[in-house]
């Protein structure tokens, strides 16, 4: 159980948010790994990672030259987005992970994978969640999404007892999170190209999109669609732009009777 859980999520205060994480407890090994995954996530990157991921890696710079420091980066990127990252020991539950987002604040794991999982993780690691996601979110709409996708989800979820009814909305939800920022593409000078971190984040997805291709993104579609998170995805979704994603969100609010948070 994560940490996270012990804390109150309303009043969590700046100092809390990296608690237990050590920069110097990370030995050469790990940064050989992060350097042999960020070399081979770049080569596959080329031609496939869309324009908001381009230049939200050119904003972070150096800060991916080496192994980061999340205290360096969560600086770099509360100045410019207004997000915090903070530092996790394991998944968190459900509703806790939606909360967090909702109030921008971006749950990472500290632990580099090892060199059996470098093309592919079934278990996020810090590389997944820092290479492969913190870039979007300096660019405003896809940050935006997120966090008003998770304060919608957080709202379905709360009000919803517990039971079967809740479990099949988890399901949906998981889902939709993953075929949109874990293995998402948008339309960008009509070419598709990524912006889910999971693809981003790994080589061995990116040859897996470009051998079984993608469809047009539908909500019902992605919420029927069965995925596993321990191997590559079996299906990827396009949408046009950002917009079809603020949509989809209209449909959700209107489907489990949600008002506001989208403005």
């Amino acid at each position: 159980m994560s940490r996270i859980t012990e804390l109150n999520i309303d009043e969590i205060k700046d100092s809390e948010l990296l608690k237990g994480f050590d920069f110097d407890k990370y030995d050469d090994g790990d940064r050989e790994r992060w350097k042999a995954l960020l070399d081979g996530v770049l080569e596959a990157q080329e031609g496939i990672s869309c324009d908001s991921y381009t230049r939200g890696m050119a904003a972070l710079g150096e800060n991916f030259a080496e192994l980061p420091n999340l205290e360096e980066l969560n600086y770099k990127l509360e100045q410019q987005t207004g997000w915090r990252v903070m530092a996790v020991n394991g998944l968190l539950p459900c509703e806790d992970f939606y909360k967090l987002l909702s109030k921008k604040i971006f749950p990472s794991a500290t632990f580099v994978r090892d060199w059996h999982s470098t093309a592919f993780t079934g278990y996020p690691d810090i590389f997944h969640d820092v290479v492969g996601h913190l870039p979007l979110f300096f660019d405003k709409k896809f940050s935006d999404f997120v966090s008003k996708s998770s304060a919608i989800i957080y709202a379905v979820l709360r009000k919803t007892p517990d039971g079967a009814e809740k479990e099949k909305m988890i399901q949906n939800f998981s889902r939709y999170g993953w075929f949109t920022w874990e293995a998402g593409l948008i339309l960008e000078q009509g070419t598709a190209k990524a912006y889910g971190g999971a693809i981003l984040s790994s080589s061995g997805e990116t040859q897996n999109l470009k051998e079984r291709g993608y469809d047009k993104f539908d909500l019902l579609e992605v919420f029927n669609q069965e995925y596993t998170d321990k191997e590559f995805s079996c299906r990827y979704f396009m949408i046009d732009s950002y917009d079809d994603l603020f949509a989809s969100l209209e449909q959700i609010k209107n489907q489990y009777g949600i008002e506001g948070i989208i403005n």
